[in-house]
């Protein structure tokens, strides 16, 4: 029976090695899960933690948007508000200055009735006719024209409304000057280029073409009312809200610029005169 010790120490020693083996793959699977989960943890706080982080600026941020959404809607019926008021200013701004200019329609009343040619040929044999002249005209002081009124409202108005405004400062200023040269028996004829100020009412009353094309300068003072007219209709439009077309903007600024060439030439037939 010598065996039986060497076999049950062997068995024994078997059997303490797998014990041994398991026990120690049991406590490294602990260590490695228990290591797992405390890092599965830690990055699942981190997540967390990153959330709520993600979510907070969020908030916060949506909080500004939504303040400045709130901050800007809620001024916007004011700026409306502040905005209509500064065209309605600037209206009635535009249409001083129109009816300022709209007093040369009372010198163009007489330059119709007269015979220009005949009356200037007067004034220069005898000085009752020039007399008679600065009588009917003493009314009338060119200092009175208001401009400043519409360069202040100029940019609250439509660009036609400060264009009609335009060609009636430049009729305003040739039918002046033709009744000056006139008072003074000068021939008007040569003082103005005559042909810029008809293309310009060409391009403010289309429709008065033809009876420019007729009748040449003599007739220009006579589209002043037209022109008064047509500005109302303008600042009606304005009133309405209606918005300007592409086609309306570039006739616009056609008539400024023929305005603006008409208006200096005005004021060089002035000096020359």
């Amino acid at each position: 029976m010598d065996w039986f010790p060497a076999i049950s120490t062997s068995t024994l020693l078997l059997v303490v090695a797998w014990l041994s083996r398991n026990l120690i793959a049991t406590r490294l699977t602990r260590s490695v899960q228990h290591e797992f989960d405390e890092k599965i943890g830690k990055l699942r706080s981190d997540l967390r933690k990153s959330e709520d982080e993600f979510r907070s600026a969020l908030t916060a941020r949506q909080s500004e948007i939504d303040a400045l959404r709130t901050g800007a809607l809620s001024n916007v019926p004011q700026r409306q508000a502040l905005l209509l008021q500064r065209r309605l200013e600037a209206i009635e701004q535009l249409w001083t200055s129109a009816a300022s200019l709209s007093k040369t329609k009372i010198l163009a009343g007489y330059l119709a009735a007269f015979n220009v040619e005949a009356m200037t040929e007067a004034v220069r044999k005898q000085e009752r006719a020039a007399q008679v002249l600065e009588m009917i005209s003493s009314g009338f002081d060119p200092k009175e024209l208001d401009h400043i009124s519409a360069t202040k409202a100029r940019p609250f108005v439509s660009a036609m409304a400060w264009a009609i405004y335009a060609a009636m400062r430049a009729v305003a200023a040739h039918t002046m000057i033709r009744w000056q040269a006139m008072k003074s028996g000068m021939e008007a004829k040569g003082l103005m280029d005559e042909e810029k100020i008809k293309q310009l009412i060409k391009a403010a009353l289309p429709h008065y073409s033809d009876y420019l094309d007729t009748h040449g300068g003599v007739v220009f003072h006579y589209t002043l009312e037209a022109l008064e007219t047509r500005l109302l209709e303008e600042l009606d439009r304005m009133l309405d809200g209606s918005e300007a077309d592409a086609a309306s903007v570039a006739q616009a600024a056609k008539i400024v610029r023929q305005a603006n060439e008409v208006m200096k030439a005005s004021a060089d037939s002035a000096v020359a005169a």
